[in-house]
């Protein structure tokens, strides 16, 4: 039903025992799972580590047991967890972010040191690769959104909980699920994705997708991932007797929300989680084969960590000219020319201020400049779109207000993004201090983006 990517059985056969070497760690943490991949010297590719000796099993449950002062993670914990005197977590890296601490049979735990004993279980996985303190670098991604707070305290909570892990030597990053897909796709030697691309990903908690677009002819190229709203499936099953009963159920969602796409264009789909397994997509697939070409591939996540790493050893030229956005960064670059330095109006020279690059998230879209205007005049923004290159003259009327000879005047300019798409820009009389106040006059201006 389901068509293996080549290229990901070219990673899967790509293990060749251990090697000397910079040691690279790709870490997915979603909800109810995690993965582990890695690259050492010696292999042509990152591989994916197996959470159950002979077999293909990527994705292990994000779970943790003690019993009896002894932890166990994963597979082994479920069954540990069951045991009248143990004492069982779930969702290890979502509990931590959540909560400082939780209370279970009356005992207090840190997250966080419950996510570090998951993390020092899992990393015993690497066996004869290595170990982690002698890991170059690691890579964790996760299902949280790019919204800077989040990603603020999943940096110190994975901070904490790996502190005793890797060495003083190995750097740490952190990335979203989009970045992830984005860099394991630059790795695809025949750049299927190039057509526009589906991405659903199907676990335990639900469905999450995203419409991958490619947008511009020439370098460098815009590569625009956006959420689909509408993925609303019902809960995975937890046994593979259980799915034949729901498969009609199954096959009807999913097929509601593969037609509710409506125009977008695509020619490739990815189907990523443990939600797909088993023959139950007819109807569904019959429609995204349409359409072009249909892959499956649980362990994406962790490889492309590992191979975000691998392109930021390579340096720039390993991105070949490509750009991401997500769908909360925005797509101009905005930036105006004006006067800031000196007094005098000889040395009131003009120059170009750049205010925000595109591809910066929207929520950290706040600036504020101080700038000079001659009298009579006009403040002109400059918004250049990554999608086609034009530029767009925003003028914000403030003849008025530039009232009195080149210099003094002094206006204060604030950039806020309301969205990826609408730029508020306000301006404020604030002169020169005691000497030459301002008139405290304020112009708001609101212009409709790219």
């Amino acid at each position: 039903m389901f068509e293996k990517s080549e290229f990901l059985e070219k990673l899967n056969s790509a293990k060749s025992g251990a090697a000397a070497g910079p040691l690279l760690l790709g870490i997915d943490l979603g909800r109810s799972y995690a993965q582990l991949s890695l690259w050492t010297d010696g292999m042509s590719q990152p591989v994916s580590l197996s959470a159950q000796d002979g077999g293909e099993i990527y994705s292990f449950p994000a779970t943790l047991a003690l019993c009896r002062s002894r932890y166990y993670a994963g597979y082994e914990s479920e069954s540990v967890r069951k045991l009248p005197d143990a004492a069982g977590f779930e969702n290890v890296f979502a509990l931590a972010m959540e909560e400082d601490q939780v209370t279970v049979g009356g005992r207090i735990y840190d997250t966080r040191e419950l996510l570090h004993h998951f993390l020092r279980l899992t990393l015993q996985m690497i066996g004869s690769y290595g170990r982690a303190d002698q890991a170059a670098a690691v890579m964790f991604t996760t299902y949280l959104e790019q919204e800077p707070a989040l990603q603020e305290r999943a940096y110190k909570i994975l901070s904490y909980a790996t502190a005793r892990l890797f060495s003083k030597k190995t750097k740490m990053y952190l990335q979203t699920r989009p970045e992830t897909l984005f860099h394991f796709f630059l790795n695809d030697p025949e750049k299927l994705w190039e057509q526009s691309a589906l991405i659903f990903d199907y676990q335990k908690e639900g469905m999450t997708g995203w419409h991958c677009t490619l947008e511009g002819s020439a370098p460098p190229k815009s590569v625009h991932f956006t959420k689909l709203l509408s993925c609303d499936m019902p809960p995975v099953q937890q046994s593979d007797e259980e799915q034949p009963y729901f498969k009609q159920e199954l096959d009807a969602g999913f097929y509601r929300i593969v037609k509710s796409l409506g125009d977008k264009p695509y020619g490739l789909t990815w189907l990523i989680g443990e939600g797909f397994k088993g023959d139950w997509a007819d109807q569904s697939l019959d429609v995204l084969l349409d359409n072009g070409r249909v892959f499956q591939g649980n362990q994406i996540y962790s490889l492309g960590a590992c191979m975000t790493l691998l392109q930021m050893e390579a340096g720039n030229e390993a991105q070949k000219g490509y750009l991401l956005f997500n769908d909360t960064d925005i797509r101009c670059h905005i930036g105006l020319n004006c006067r800031r330095q000196g007094l005098l109006t000889e040395n009131l020279a003009e120059e170009y201020v750049p205010v925000f690059e595109a591809g910066t998230h929207v929520g950290s879209c706040h600036n504020k400049i101080y700038v000079l205007p001659a009298k009579g005049e006009d403040l002109v923004i400059l918004a250049r779109s990554v999608r086609d290159g034009t530029i767009r003259r925003l003028v914000v009327e403030t003849a008025q207000m530039a009232d009195k000879p080149l210099g003094e005047n002094r206006f204060l300019v604030e950039f806020d993004f309301l969205n990826i798409s609408t730029l508020r820009i306000q301006v404020t009389d604030v002169g020169l201090g005691y000497l030459v106040p301002g008139s405290g006059k304020t112009v708001t201006q609101t212009f409709t983006l790219d």
